[in-house]
């Protein structure tokens, strides 16, 4: 299976993660860390499932083989930024983190001259363009900005940085300090 079909697969998965924008709207926020809780304890029994029987092992990046997969530190993220963000800073780091990380890692796997910039730049520009109608657009820029910065750090000395921990997590924070200083 090529590179950017394997991809296109794990990004499918990545997008479900969308339906957090309208079950926060819709539930509300004590609901919804209940339902990010409980597909926690599934994917939780899942990935023991995925790491000793290497159930749907084609899914996941090479270096996830032996580790934790990528979606499990995603639902911890979302579980921490539902519980001590406000809604518009976990919109924001939803949005970077799914829109923004998804179809940039698409581009960045097509391997064009360049490819590696514009997925940064897709990465800004598309979930910002994207929180227009939800969010205050200067921390919402300011929030994808810093969400793209930290997505390009990928280690700090021997240490993989889990950027679907960091990611979102990084544009909670920055949207909510910036909303924050300027209001």
């Amino acid at each position: 299976m090529s590179e950017l079909k394997k991809e296109l697969i794990r990004k499918s998965i990545h997008f479900i993660g969308l339906s957090y924008i309208p079950a926060y709207l819709y539930f509300g926020r004590e609901i919804l860390i209940l339902g990010i809780i409980v597909a926690l304890s599934f994917s939780a029994i899942f990935e023991f499932f995925r790491l000793r029987f290497g159930i749907l092992s084609f899914v996941v990046r090479e270096y996830e083989k032996k580790k934790m997969g990528a979606y499990i530190y995603f639902g911890i993220a979302a579980l921490l930024i539902t519980i001590f963000f406000p809604m518009e800073a976990c919109f924001a780091a939803v949005l970077v983190s799914i829109l923004g990380d998804g179809v940039g890692g698409v581009v960045k796997r097509l391997k064009f001259r360049h490819s590696e910039a514009l997925a940064t730049l897709t990465m800004i520009l598309l979930p910002f363009f994207t929180s227009l109608s939800l969010l205050k657009p200067f921390p919402a820029l300011i929030a994808c900005i810093a969400g793209a910065l930290t997505e390009r750090i990928e280690r700090v000395g021997r240490h993989y940085i889990q950027d679907n921990l960091s990611v979102p997590m990084t544009v909670a924070a920055v949207y909510a300090l910036v909303n924050y200083i300027l209001p």
